[in-house]
């Protein structure tokens, strides 16, 4: 029985974290409207942007097209600027230039955008998107 617990467990998580990954994957550079997207994340995050050909981590966040994380306190006030992803709806309320949020609430995805912010640093939501935006 323990096995069992453990086993769907583990599959729940492997589920959730390629549900994240493709959704990150679809997302992103149609915002951005480019092939790579240099990405800033946090150690949260980091792990769905490794090896993945849309995206190009780096450890500068100066770089970066855009800032995905929960925590961004630590970041330099030239950072600060960049447009966020935010993966929760705490993060996603509280700083100013967070475009959209990722998060789960309640065991169910939630996705949302602020198109105000997005039309702000000059990007663009896909009319499939349009509908998460407020």
């Amino acid at each position: 029985m323990k096995k069992l617990l453990l086993v769907v467990v583990f599959m729940s998580n492997l589920f959730a974290n390629s549900y994240e990954v493709k959704l990150y994957e679809k997302i992103i550079p149609s915002i951005f409207q480019k092939g790579i997207v240099v990405v800033y994340a946090s150690k949260d995050t980091k792990e769905f942007f490794k090896n993945r050909y849309l995206f190009s981590i780096t450890d500068d966040c100066t770089k970066a097209d855009i800032i995905v994380g929960k925590k961004f306190e630590q970041l330099n006030s030239e950072c600060l600027k960049k447009p966020f992803f935010t993966t929760s709806y705490r993060a996603y309320r509280k700083y100013s230039n967070s475009i959209g949020a990722f998060y789960w609430k309640k065991g169910r995805p939630q996705l949302q955008f602020d198109l105000q912010k997005i039309e702000k640093y000059h990007l663009f939501l896909p009319k499939s998107l349009r509908r998460y935006s407020k």
